[in-house]
């Protein structure tokens, strides 16, 4: 697809409890469809990847993963460094790329706006350095995801009020790049906002914010796996048995024709449910049954040359 994924969590209420954060994220219907063994995340970046005060986000992202892809085998690397700016972090890109496979998930640019707001470094020079990673991790055969950076706690502080405009800038440069280069962007800024209840000081996340920012970067690697990784592949109806009406999902690798058929358990045919093109990833149709009997019913799937079918019971 010729656009950016700007990626926010779009379901935080479903995995907030009263009392905090919950332990087990929403899983994606894409995960029914992944075809490889494996998923490999690198994390890349500054202090927040590399944990700060005995909290980080990579225990979480790789439970996350792991909750629901099961029987994949999962790995999350953790290459952060306190304190990098985007150009200081490129002489060690290349030995924490080396060898991996999967996702690189980057998150710099904090430290530069630190040094824009003292007048050291420019936002040219944050792009360049990020036009070396995406083309670098591209050149690897990686799938680059952005994170956006957070703003700083400038509460009675100019310099870092300063420097949240640059933050604001930056993030910004960093949406215009993916819409450029065809990646995601993972919205950390806009998950947490202001919300300084989830910083453990002036901008470093504590438990809760780590956890968050956990939650943020799956939902993006979902939508990355969505995009690119999945099987073709035609999903169990829900609910099933049906009454009314229900909803049958289906997933493509690539853009390609659809069509979905009814037929009876005799195996005559019914209806046509879906005849259209359809762009690669994860789709969902909703299905009215009104006209039909109670009864078990297939419905098969047509795409490339493949005919997939499924089981369903409608009852009255």
């Amino acid at each position: 697809m010729g656009y950016r994924k700007i990626i926010f969590l779009s379901c935080i209420l479903s995995v907030f409890y009263l009392s905090g954060y919950a332990q087990a994220p929403s899983c994606s219907a894409v995960a029914k469809f992944y075809g490889k063994d494996s998923i490999n995340v690198t994390t890349f970046g500054a202090s927040t990847v590399a944990g700060v005060g005995g909290f980080s986000f990579q225990p979480g992202l790789l439970n996350n993963i792991e909750s629901c892809y099961t029987g994949v085998i999962v790995t999350v690397t953790k290459n952060g460094v306190s304190g990098e700016t985007t150009t200081q972090g490129l002489v060690r890109f290349p030995s924490a790329i080396a060898g991996r496979t999967g996702f690189i998930l980057i998150l710099m640019g904090a430290n530069d706006a630190l040094a824009m707001a003292d007048k050291k470094s420019k936002i040219g020079d944050t792009e360049a350095n990020m036009r070396y990673y995406i083309e670098t991790s591209i050149k690897n055969k990686l799938i680059p995801i952005i994170g956006t950076i957070q703003y700083f706690n400038d509460k009675n502080n100019q310099r870092l009020k300063t420097a949240n405009l640059y933050v604001t800038q930056i993030n910004t440069l960093y949406k215009r790049l993916a819409k450029e280069y065809n990646i995601y962007v993972a919205d950390i800024n806009r998950a947490i906002g202001r919300d300084f209840s989830l910083y453990q000081d002036y901008v470093h996340p504590n438990a809760e914010g780590y956890k968050l920012i956990s939650f943020v970067w799956f939902d993006a690697i979902n939508h990355a796996i969505e995009d690119r990784l999945l099987l073709v592949g035609l999903n169990q109806n829900y609910p099933n048995p049906a009454i009314d009406r229900t909803t049958i999902g289906f997933s493509l690798s690539q853009a390609g024709h659809v069509k979905i058929d009814l037929y009876n358990i005799s195996g005559t045919f019914i209806k046509t449910l879906y005849d259209s093109y359809q762009n690669a990833g994860y789709q969902t149709i909703n299905v009215p049954l009104n006209d039909l009997n109670a009864g078990i019913y297939i419905y098969t799937m047509q795409v490339g040359g493949q005919v997939i079918s499924k089981k369903m019971i409608v009852t009255r």
